[in-house]
């Protein structure tokens, strides 16, 4: 297994738009319009599993982007990414294969990856990464908070937010 079946793959699901209003696993992001990390990372880790590689899931608290707008109608910016760690030569490093090129022009990061160093993460964490085998739990969004998200709040907000995506992609 070379290190262009590695790129080769992660450049397939990387492609996929990002959208969290798609695939949210590995079988859905085959027949969706988009998937958001979950997906996009659940398709990577079976991908990376099946050409013999060790691969392990990693999440961590990070900030929502400002836009759009309806991001204020949140109780908190924070939510909870989810990538991978491969190991390669021996060495874990990260793969993340979120963001697709087209947004780009919006600042988002798109990770380049060559096979065998650590991609950029698509959001700087906020707080510890969490790796699949930690004994700590996984972390979860909002946590101190008291108030439970609105969920007509939440629902305006993704509406809001995958549309916005799909502008950016036609460079609207």
């Amino acid at each position: 297994m070379t290190a262009c079946d590695r790129i080769r793959l992660f450049e397939q699901v990387r492609a996929v738009p990002y959208g969290t209003d798609g695939a949210h696993d590995a079988q859905s992001l085959l027949t969706a319009p988009c998937g958001d990390c979950l997906a996009k990372s659940a398709y990577l880790l079976q991908g990376f599993a099946a050409l013999g590689l060790r691969v392990r899931r990693v999440r961590w608290l990070y900030l929502l982007p400002p836009h759009p707008a309806q991001v204020a109608l949140l109780p908190s910016r924070q939510d909870v990414h989810t990538a991978l760690e491969v190991a390669v030569g021996g060495v874990w490093v990260l793969v993340d294969a979120t963001h697709d090129p087209g947004l780009a022009a919006a600042g988002f990061t798109v990770a380049q990856w060559d096979g065998t160093g650590p991609t950029a993460p698509a959001y700087p964490a906020v707080g510890p990464v969490w790796r699949a085998g930690d004994p700590a739990p996984e972390p979860v969004p909002n946590a101190s908070l008291d108030e439970e998200p609105d969920p007509s709040a939440v629902r305006a907000y993704q509406a809001a937010y995958n549309r916005w995506l799909r502008e950016v992609r036609a460079g609207a």
